[in-house]
């Protein structure tokens, strides 16, 4: 009774007089501040409590401190430590999404964090097990990271105690603290490294992938979707956190992450859902396949040694068994193939793994009864008019049916990767085609040889071949590829065309041919049409712009158009030997006058392709028996297009749109895709950077006299315009030079000639003055010599006479002693002498 009196008498006044809500707070906090009595204190407080959020802006301007100065005097008592904190936590969230209202929240926020030894009590509370205490600290810190991460993050690492007491929250047996605390460790280890190597190494990954493992990993709930971003978090770009989960044999975990144990209610296993693929499964999965990508991020210092560690674990293939062979979601087989493009980029290694790996097809496969591309059709010698032929009369093999899983046939994954990319099955999304090619592109990255193999199977097997039924021929990337490249031409079941099938056949063709010789040369050699039955052979550069002079005139998608165009263009560039068979069908380069001329009416992009392909050609047309010289494609450029009308088809290009949209990793967003429409993909990424680095030098080298030689090699043509000019300079200066040394060896013969006999004269002065030193030398060396023996015979008399010297010493000494002696005896004798007279006896 004594609390409820004591609030009311709070809230009446003096004699019951009504007070307004500001009057009220002020004498609340007031009374929090000077009461002496604890139960006072926290009546107070529970009052600010009960009308917090209808008087949030005077109790957050009068009470913020008052109630942060409670936490360091009355924390040991839980109802006002629990009050305190609901209190604060109202204040601090902004109450509506208004800008006055986040001021507001930011300004308490403020408050409460300008001194760090809030912050610390807080933490201390953290060691207090009452389940609303700790509750309601984890809800006021996750609010206060959310106002002000940076300074909230500054404190909790002045704290000694404070990560170590935030990480004891994942030990937490009851789940919502254990939760609460896994978010407020996300929010905090977002963006500060320091922060991150703390929380590392107190133990997180094994907490982490405990609580995962716990929860039933990709088939667990959101806590394992949290989980995994906490540890993403403390590895994205931390080079000491990558180490230490490398360390740790933290990587070998990672495939436990993709097993599934689901118990029943009886406690055992149950392995019949392991197939099916819930919303949160597909997320959880997406999570680990990110995971992955974290640690294998191109141009780290980590990442190669964390692509050796996965595959040695067995990650690869498990990233393989979820892109190719498992029934996993669209969203997840994307995630997969980004991932595994990650994982084998510019590590030979992985990407012979990735060659070498056979799998069965989740897909039904795709049997061909005939041999495909037999023969191709030539494009018509006297007009533009090429159908489809033209290209492939093989095309029209019957399709096998298809078979039970059980029965399908083992293939390669790269096969089966090509097939996905070019369109062979209807129902994998746009996304899962970009991330598959995205693959395919990190597979041949700086792998000269993989693109020599792949070039390869553009020739399709022999009929002949005895490793083959004789209704069926196994498909090849190359087979694929050269199938996919009219695929824009054929309906599907929605009776549309899908332009994709071709841009992404041209895509994965390009970086076969991309920066080696030797694959291009391989590929041009590559001939169609049966000889014994009259047929011309074609070569499939031929057959390629067969293709796109139908589609252009056939006025299909423009993207399949610049897929032709670039693949030329990558085909062409800095190998003559491409762009003198190119050219040696005059209706090709008409065909590409037309495309670019001012009359022209095709889209500009495809006009500015075009025009790049002709100066490519134009620029690299060295070959000495071309039938389309040089000096026949420069007059018709000046003539029919104009420099300037050149350049700025080529500079609209750049400047376009969809130019500038490409990315590195040609994502596909869900919702490009949706409501049946087209991604917008348009270019490449690798081609936007092929252009962007040799346009400059194309443009430039239409200007250059087709009588010029060569370039030297790594060089382009605007370059050694410059260089010949450096050159013819060098060689006049050289030719002055020659002019005067001849000059001057004849003016100073006769001056060498008297030098030479000066120079001997001295020389000769020299040797006989030298003789002298000698002679010199050796009567000194002798007289050296001879002084030596005297010295040394001066010692040893030397010597001698200090022994003789010791010797007569010793002698003398000898003799005084026999001196005394004898005196010593002479006295003796005295006195017997003067005894005996004393005696009286006489002689």
């Amino acid at each position: 009774m004594n609390f409820f009196a004591s609030g009311l008498n709070t809230l009446r006044g003096q004699k019951g007089q009504h007070q307004t809500g500001s009057e009220t707070i002020d004498k609340l906090c007031d009374r929090i501040e000077h009461a002496t009595l604890l139960e006072d204190r926290r009546a107070s407080v529970l009052a600010l409590k009960s009308c917090s959020r209808e008087h949030r802006r005077d109790i957050g301007a009068r009470g913020a401190k008052v109630l942060c100065k409670v936490l360091h005097q009355d924390n040991a008592d839980i109802d006002i430590t629990k009050a305190v904190l609901e209190t604060l936590t109202v204040l601090c969230q902004p109450e509506s999404d208004g800008e006055e209202a986040q001021d507001f929240a930011l300004d308490i926020t403020k408050a409460v964090l300008e001194d760090a030894s809030n912050v610390a009590v807080l933490l201390d509370m953290l060691e207090e097990y009452d389940f609303y205490v700790r509750f309601h600290v984890v809800s006021l810190l996750a609010t206060l990271v959310l106002s002000n991460t940076d300074r909230l993050q500054e404190c909790i690492l002045t704290s000694p105690m404070g990560i170590s007491k935030l990480m004891a929250l994942l030990d937490d047996r009851r789940e919502i603290i254990r939760n609460e605390g896994l978010l407020l460790l996300i929010s905090l280890t977002e963006s500060n490294a320091d922060l991150q190597k703390i929380v590392a190494f107190e133990n997180a990954f094994e907490r982490l992938l405990a609580i995962i493992d716990e929860e039933g990993a990709i088939s667990g709930g959101i806590i394992v979707q949290d989980c995994l971003q906490l540890v993403q978090n403390l590895l994205r770009y931390n080079v000491s956190n990558q180490n230490y989960f490398r360390e740790t044999s933290c990587i070998q975990r990672i495939p436990a992450l993709f097993n599934e144990e689901i118990m029943d209610d009886n406690g055992k296993y149950d392995t019949s859902m392991k197939d099916v693929w819930s919303d949160q499964k597909g997320n959880n999965m997406i999570m680990v396949l990110e995971l992955v990508r974290v640690l294998v991020v191109p141009d780290h210092s980590n990442s190669s040694a964390n692509q050796k560690s996965m595959h040695q674990c067995g990650i690869l293939q498990l990233l393989i068994d979820v892109s190719l062979t498992s029934n996993a979601p669209q969203r997840v087989k994307a995630s997969a193939f980004y991932a595994l493009a990650e994982l084998i980029r510019l590590n030979k290694v992985n990407q012979d793994a990735l060659s070498k790996a056979v799998i069965i097809p989740a897909h039904p496969p795709v049997f061909i009864s005939e041999a495909h591309n037999s023969s191709l059709t030539p494009p018509s010698r006297s007009s533009a008019q090429l159908s489809r032929s033209s290209f492939q009369s093989g095309r029209n093999s019957a399709i096998g049916e298809q078979r039970p899983f059980e029965q399908r046939e083992r293939c390669p994954a790269i096969v089966e990767v090509v097939a996905i990319a070019v369109g062979k099955y209807p129902g994998c999304t746009y996304s899962v085609r970009a991330a598959a090619t995205c693959l395919f592109q990190t597979f041949v990255l700086e792998n000269p040889d993989t693109q020599m193999v792949l070039a390869t199977t553009l020739n399709p097997p022999p009929d002949d071949n005895p490793n083959t039924p004789s209704n069926e021929k196994p498909q090849s990337p190359g087979t694929l590829l050269l199938e996919a490249l009219q695929g824009w031409q054929e309906d599907d079941e929605t009776g549309s065309t899908d332009p994709y099938n071709s841009w992404f056949a041209t895509v994965l063709f390009s970086h076969i041919l991309q920066n080696n010789p030797r694959a291009k040369a391989i590929a041009l050699a590559i001939t169609f049409g049966d000889e014994e039955n009259g047929e011309d052979p074609v070569s499939l550069i031929h057959a390629i712009a067969a293709a796109l002079m139908v589609a252009v005139k056939g006025q299909s998608d423009v993207r399949v158009s610049l897929g032709y165009l670039a693949l030329l263009s990558v085909w062409c560039y800095d190998s003559p030997k491409s762009i003198k068979d190119f050219l040696s069908e005059g209706v090709h380069l008409q065909f590409l006058i037309e495309l670019i001329s001012p009359s022209s009416k095709e889209d500009p992009m495809v006009q500015g392709l075009a025009a790049f392909l002709l100066g490519i050609c134009y620029e690299y047309n060295w070959e000495q028996d071309a039938l389309i010289t040089r000096a026949t494609i420069q007059p018709i450029i000046l003539s029919r297009i104009g420099l300037d009308h050149f350049a700025a088809c080529i500079t609209r290009v750049r400047e376009s749109k969809p130019f500038k949209a490409a990315v590195p990793f040609m994502v596909v967003l869900p919702s490009e895709e949706s409501g049946g429409r087209l991604p917008e993909l348009y270019f490449d990424y690798s081609f936007v950077e092929f252009l962007k680095r040799t346009f400059e030098s194309t443009q430039k080298s239409i200007m250059v006299s087709p009588n010029k030689s060569r370039p030297l090699a790594g060089l382009s043509a605007s370059d050694q315009a410059e260089t010949e000019s450096q050159m013819a300079s060098m060689q006049a200066k050289i030719a002055a030079q020659d002019s005067e040394a001849a000059n001057l060896k004849t003016s100073h013969e006769a001056e060498l000639a008297s030098l030479q006999a000066r120079h001997e004269a001295e020389v000769a002065d020299l040797r006989s003055k030298l003789d002298d030193a000698h002679r010199m030398l050796s009567q000194q060396a002798q007289e050296r010599w001879e002084h030596e023996n005297v010295r040394r015979e001066l010692e040893e008399l030397k010597e001698q006479g200090r022994v003789r010297q010791e010797r007569q010493d010793a002698l003398e000494k000898e003799h005084e002693d026999l001196l005394i002696c004898l005196a010593e005896q002479d006295e003796e004798l005295s006195g017997l002498k003067e005894h005996i007279l004393a005696l009286g006896i006489s002689k």
